[in-house]
């Protein structure tokens, strides 16, 4: 194998691969990139054995060839590199080793042979559809935070993509929840996403593959079964195992009923819930409570901590019935808080022992739902 690359559009690829790399496995060559030079082309693919990813970039290739070579390490000499240079790589005659000359710089790094290099199979990927790119990471971002991390509860270790019927239109949805909150949001279903089976997307998946998507823009072709999913984009192939598990009937969860609506500028709310919540984490029980009282169109923020003191912030708000008092854990209400991009925020709240409604006023595919806590 004989080539010439450019070391910034090879070090964007390793960058978008290196997540993917097995650090520490008993197979050494998950710790590899597979290099395959073909056609004018720079194939390089990493695998954790859930997940595979692959990227094509353009390269001078005089000699054809595949080998593996380790994934980090090669980024790490690559993203050091003066960008835009040229890096050849030479395959050593013995095979066992790769020369790589940048400039002056000289590396010679062991390789693998690609024999044992796992592959996830792509054949029963029966649905497929094409997506625009910001409304995947729309759909990811707007629910991600709400993934639970308990491994106990591994059927909600992800965010359940599935369709769904709403207002009369057919929607594909995306929800995230870890028990004390839920994140949904909506956007109409894609042509040929119609027969899609529920799918749950694990974390680290859909961590990586939005972290990729920073550096992609037009559409992603997505196809799936009910085991894997497949995004394409930008040179860019992403395929994962889903989780094994049912998602619970989320639905059962988000109040019907919450008719006592506190609406607030949300730039005010945020100020004010991370001023006050400096004060809400308590080192004896590790809670982060934060109580709010609502009345006469006030809003009090309060937080007591036992060690440090108490806060307390006052807002004006539109709030319209009885005297409420409810708490809640102050970082899972940013969490919330921050996702919302429009001007104003409601709050639909029954009684201080039901869960909480929050919907952004600018955005009518979006909401949560936020469990109380006892203060």
């Amino acid at each position: 194998m004989k080539l010439k690359v450019n070391s910034s559009d090879l070090a964007k690829a390793l960058s978008h691969l290196q997540g993917v790399v097995e650090l520490r496995h008993t197979l050494p060559i998950l710790s590899n990139v597979i290099i395959k030079a073909e056609d004018n082309h720079l194939k390089l693919s990493s695998t954790n054995l859930d997940i595979f990813c692959s990227e094509k970039i353009t390269a001078n290739i005089e000699v054809n060839g595949e080998i593996s070579v380790p994934a980090i390490t090669l980024h790490e000499i690559v993203k050091k590199l003066p960008q835009g240079s040229d890096i050849d790589f030479n395959m050593d005659a013995s095979g066992n080793s790769i020369n790589i000359k940048s400039g002056r710089s000289r590396f010679n790094l062991s390789t693998l042979p690609t024999d044992d290099f796992p592959d996830i199979s792509q054949d029963d990927l029966s649905v497929k559809f094409i997506m625009n790119v910001d409304d995947l990471k729309t759909m990811i971002d707007k629910t991600k935070f709400a993934i639970s991390n308990e491994e106990s509860r591994y059927y909600l270790n992800g965010i359940f993509f599935h369709s769904a019927h709403k207002n009369g239109i057919d929607i594909l949805r995306s929800v995230a929840t870890d028990g004390h909150r839920l994140a949904q949001y909506d956007m109409p279903l894609p042509q040929g996403a119609e027969k899609m089976s529920g799918i749950i997307i694990p974390k680290k998946t859909t961590l990586e593959l939005r972290r990729i998507l920073d550096d992609a823009n037009g559409d992603v072709q997505v196809a799936l079964s009910s085991s894997k999913v497949k995004f394409v984009f930008s040179e860019i192939e992403l395929v994962s195992k889903v989780i094994d598990g049912t998602f619970p009937d989320y639905t059962k969860v988000i109040p019907q009923n919450n008719d006592k609506k506190l609406k607030t500028n949300i730039s005010d709310l945020k100020g004010a819930i991370e001023r006050v919540s400096a004060i809400a984490v308590s080192e004896e029980t590790k809670s982060r409570g934060l109580k709010l009282v609502v009345e006469n169109n006030k809003l009090q923020l309060l937080a007591n901590s036992a060690s440090k003191g108490s806060a307390m912030e006052e807002l004006d708000v539109q709030f319209s019935h009885e005297k409420l008092e409810i708490g809640f854990n102050s970082r899972y209400l940013l969490d919330i808080i921050s996702e919302i991009d429009g001007n104003d925020v409601t709050l639909n709240f029954s009684d201080p022992a039901a869960p909480v409604l929050i919907t952004d006023d600018a955005e009518d595919n979006l909401f949560f739902v936020l469990m109380p806590m006892r203060i």
